[in-house]
């Protein structure tokens, strides 16, 4: 790869020959010592640098198409450029370690700010599935149908929580590295809705108009986005129903999550930062903090938006902002 870029240069430098005096041209090599660099490292710039001396020389340095130098003004010109590619070179490559060691700092505090965050939301569902399932087998006798009954519900929704805490830390995980991939097709917004209400307890208000388009998005990713708001809305609804609607705007379609709950503060975007968590009436803070970061990165990934601000009155609106599969396709043509 490095020598085809020098063979592009090459070929570029020869192209400008009859527009840009011989000093110039040699500013075209300097192009692939530098993507080289920052690209695959400092051995692989260097090698840019030797092949883009041999090729100023063999190309441009009389007498043409060899590699003797017989002028001393031409060893010097050609000493020079080796001893630029150098100094570029290095820089280069320390901006890319540079790069390298900000990136892993970042990937490193997202694993200490993760296990923060996980240590106790996973430490506290569990602690109460092992209580609860040794208390049935330990006292089972003593427990009436209704109390046995009760401890299993409350095992099975500690359960469902630890199931929810480890998607979402696998999702973090791929998203984080990457690894998600998008799969773009029409999608019907009822379908997403109804798919990202069938695990969400509790009883949500729906209005989805009839005759909406179909819009451009991954449906797993669209109903993954949308099942983290409405759980977070649920969350912090302080009793108040939660809604959930959908409408067109222009090419756009509208799906709005609302709630009468204490609404979002006074910085509303913070929400969206990982690890940012609100407050609970019992004033613990409930969650890993990632599910609204998440569902913005799902959205965004499909070319959609979310965004949130209070609700007048009280409480919070949500919007997921897709793009109509109509308007897809006419961008794509």
């Amino acid at each position: 790869m490095t020598a085809a870029m020098v063979g592009v240069a090459a070929l570029l430098a020869r192209l400008g020959e009859q527009w840009l005096d011989p000093q110039s041209l040699s500013l075209f090599f300097v192009v692939p010592i530098v993507v080289a660099a920052m690209l695959y490292g400092l051995g692989p710039s260097l090698g840019a640098s030797v092949l883009s001396v041999a090729a100023i020389n063999f190309l441009f340095v009389e007498p043409r198409f060899t590699l003797a130098v017989t002028r001393p003004q031409d060893l010097a010109a050609l000493l020079l450029f080796v001893a630029v590619g150098l100094l570029v070179s290095l820089v280069a490559e320390r901006a890319r370690m540079a790069d390298v060691a900000r990136l892993e700092a970042s990937r490193e505090r997202f694993k200490a700010d993760l296990l923060a965050g996980v240590s106790h939301d996973l430490r506290t569902p569990l602690a109460t599935v092992v209580l609860t399932l040794q208390s049935l087998q330990k006292f089972a006798n003593d427990h009436g149908a209704d109390a046995r009954a009760e401890l299993l519900d409350l095992a099975e929704s500690e359960a469902r929580r630890l199931s929810d805490m480890v998607e979402t830390l696998v999702s973090a995980s791929r998203m984080e590295a990457g690894q998600t991939p998008v799969l773009i097709e029409p999608v019907s917004v009822s379908d997403i809705v109804t798919a990202a209400l069938a695990d969400l307890g509790g009883d949500v208000a729906v209005n989805v108009a009839s005759d909406l388009p179909l819009v451009a998005a991954d449906p797993a990713l669209a109903t993954r986005a949308l099942a983290n708001v409405l759980s977070n809305a649920a969350k912090y609804a302080d009793g108040s129903l939660v809604s959930v609607s959908a409408r067109q705007d222009n090419h756009n379609v509208l799906v709005e999550v609302s709630d009468r709950g204490p609404g979002l503060g006074a910085q509303p975007e913070r929400l969206f930062e990982k690890f940012v968590r609100g407050v609970d009436a019992d004033g613990r803070a409930p969650g890993l903090g990632l599910g609204l970061a998440l569902a913005r990165t799902f959205m965004e990934s499909q070319g959609g938006e979310l965004s949130a601000v209070n609700r007048k009155g009280g409480g919070a609106v949500f919007t997921l902002t897709f793009g109509s599969w109509a308007k897809a396709v006419r961008h794509g043509d």
